[in-house]
């Protein structure tokens, strides 16, 4: 215990990097932010580190609020932020985005086994996607202002571990409301239930699912251990989230100020790291409430060649997403090479 506890103290936010002050502007500004983040986690401190960059870049012009979990789930986070009157950002996963902005496009990073690493996965969020991305997100009523992440999810269940694909067959497992995430459990002969996030503790106390797959670092710190029993690291699904803010509200912003809001790229790698080490420690942490299954390559194999063969099919009925997909595999395909 003393090991993971060193482990996690020893988690610290980065430096924030300086910003030259910005020319006087009409102000002040609120900047409400949303996100599902408890208190004290990676996600938490990054966008801590967010509220700094802004107040102390725009000298005090921007007030910085960070709403806490509510009964607002992600994807009403998503359209609160579009309209923008309560909300102006929101800090949430891509699958959340992609629903509640009607941005199917944003889907495709999530398509399960679509990446063997988060290495490659950074590679393609920040040098492939980012420009289409922000593209797609502005012409939707979004400014994109940095990548983050959920991580890798894998499934947690009760009654029994999940090792193949066919452990799903049956199974009530709760699914993100996401299409993808939905077809994933489908090949997989999984009965999905949608829920929002703030309902999933309810649902696993009063047997309305089984299961459902998230990080090991969310279900820890969101509370959701107690219901459950195991903990398969399948890894099969990359998740990132982003910090959006409403087009709306942003394009009222001066010049000087809009640039203080983008905020530099370097703070998504800073976040990716905090979140990616304490998930690790959290993992370790996760173990004395449910039994951790570790995969074969062949057992993983079995679940990334089902989930695979979902991706073609998926993506044609995607404005733009057989075109995209191809960009994204042969980017990959590059970047294995090296």
């Amino acid at each position: 215990m003393n090991r993971i506890a060193t482990a996690l103290a020893g988690l610290s936010a980065a430096a924030l990097l300086a910003f030259t002050a910005p020319s006087q502007a009409q102000g002040p500004y609120e900047l409400n932010i949303g996100s599902l983040a408890p208190k004290g986690t990676p996600w938490y401190r990054l966008l801590q580190k967010a509220e700094r960059m802004i107040e102390e870049g725009s000298s005090g012009q921007i007030n910085v609020i960070l709403r806490p979990p509510g009964q607002m789930s992600e994807v009403e986070m998503v359209r609160e932020t579009r309209r923008g009157e309560r909300l102006q950002a929101c800090a949430v996963t891509t699958a959340a985005l992609a629903e509640g902005g009607n941005i199917p496009q944003l889907q495709l990073v999530e398509l399960p086994y679509l990446f063997d690493s988060s290495a490659e996965a950074d590679h393609i969020l920040d040098t492939v996607l980012w420009d289409p991305m922000s593209e797609i997100l502005g012409r939707r009523g979004f400014v994109l202002g940095v990548w983050s992440e959920n991580g890798w999810r894998s499934f947690a269940t009760r009654g029994k571990p999940i090792k193949t694909p066919d452990d799903l067959k049956g199974y009530k497992m709760r699914s993100q409301e996401s299409d993808v995430h939905m077809a994933m459990y489908n090949a997989f002969g999984a009965n999905a239930v949608q829920k929002p996030m703030t309902e999933v503790l309810t649902a696993l106390q009063s047997n309305v699912v089984d299961g459902l797959d998230n990080t090991a670092l969310y279900i820890k710190t969101g509370g959701l251990s107690e219901p459950l029993e195991y903990f398969t690291k399948t890894n099969h699904i990359y998740q990132p989230a982003a910090i959006v803010y409403g087009k709306k509200w942003f394009d009222e912003l001066p010049d000087d100020l809009k640039e203080v809001v983008r905020g530099p790229k370097s703070l998504a790698a800073e976040g990716r790291a905090e979140i990616r080490a304490e998930d690790e420690a959290i993992t370790m942490l996760l173990a004395e409430d449910l039994e951790i299954v570790e995969l074969s390559e062949a057992e993983r194999a079995a679940f990334a060649t089902k989930a695979r063969a979902i991706h073609a099919g998926f993506v044609k009925d995607i404005d733009g997403g057989t075109e995209l997909l191809a960009k994204i595999n042969t980017a990959l395909e590059a970047y294995r090479a090296k």
